[in-house]
């Protein structure tokens, strides 16, 4: 685990914020770390650095976010220090043709949507009925997340692809694919994409750490692997009555 841990320009809903120090606890020996569904990488933030990383998003905006960061940190970090929090920015951004955008744009567009919503899906702005976001919007850690990034590897495929482009023995994935039944972001992920996960990691040359919400089905796929049973906190908002409790699994095949 790094000295301190590095916080992520962004959160997703399900993010890995209270599970990160138990899943790097966890980890093996391991030469090449990937992660298949980065995410906002709450616990690529938080581990050391390997010798080899790679962090892989099939959701589009993801990848460029972060090779944005990892290139271009100063530039942005100049262009953030203009915005403000509002519906009417909010709503633009929303609405914004990616095709007439930049990189660096796109970049700017991710975060405000992600960082001025509910639940940071980036759908509507504020973060619940009574809360709006914080004028103070932008104020993340851009230098440490780039020097952090200087040296990892960041793609934009399917899981497929980037579990067989980097299985090797000396190789730890860690997925935190979209749970099993709720409502998905960008990429679809239904019962056929989950036991087609399932099936390549049984056949993996690695190690992996899965982590899936604890349901009949998922305990079903996964019932010849090691299983941990966790209960995580969750808060969608900043009321006491947007938190709940959730089950969770965290599944090794080692």
């Amino acid at each position: 685990m790094q000295k301190s841990m590095l916080k992520p320009p962004i959160t997703r809903l399900g993010g890995k914020s209270k599970l990160r120090k138990e899943i790097i606890n966890m980890m093996p020996d391991h030469v090449c770390y990937v992660e298949p569904f980065f995410g906002a990488g709450w616990v690529y933030f938080g581990k050391e650095k390997s010798k080899i990383e790679v962090i892989n998003d099939i959701e589009n905006e993801i990848p460029n976010l972060f090779k944005i960061i990892k290139y271009h940190a100063p530039e942005m970090k100049r262009l953030l220090s203009y915005e403000i929090s509002g519906r009417s920015i909010f709503d633009e951004y929303k609405n914004a043709t990616l095709e007439h955008l930049t990189d660096i744009q796109r970049a700017i567009r991710f975060m405000y949507l992600i960082t001025q919503s509910f639940g940071g899906q980036g759908n509507h702005y504020g973060y619940g009925t009574n809360t709006l976001p914080s004028q103070k919007i932008f104020d993340c850690n851009l230098d440490e997340l780039q020097e952090r990034l200087k040296n990892t590897y960041i793609e934009n495929l399917d899981f497929q692809k980037i579990i067989e482009k980097y299985d090797r023995e000396y190789t730890l994935f860690f997925l935190d694919p979209p749970y099993y039944g709720t409502a998905g972001y960008e990429a679809k992920f239904g019962i056929k994409e989950q036991l087609k996960l399932r099936d390549i990691l049984k056949n993996i040359k690695g190690k992996f750490i899965l982590t899936i919400n604890d349901c009949k089905e998922t305990r079903s796929w996964y019932k010849d692997f090691n299983i941990k049973e966790v209960e995580v906190h969750y808060s969608v908002s900043r009321q006491s009555e947007g938190r709940k409790r959730n089950k969770e699994l965290i599944i090794t095949n080692y």
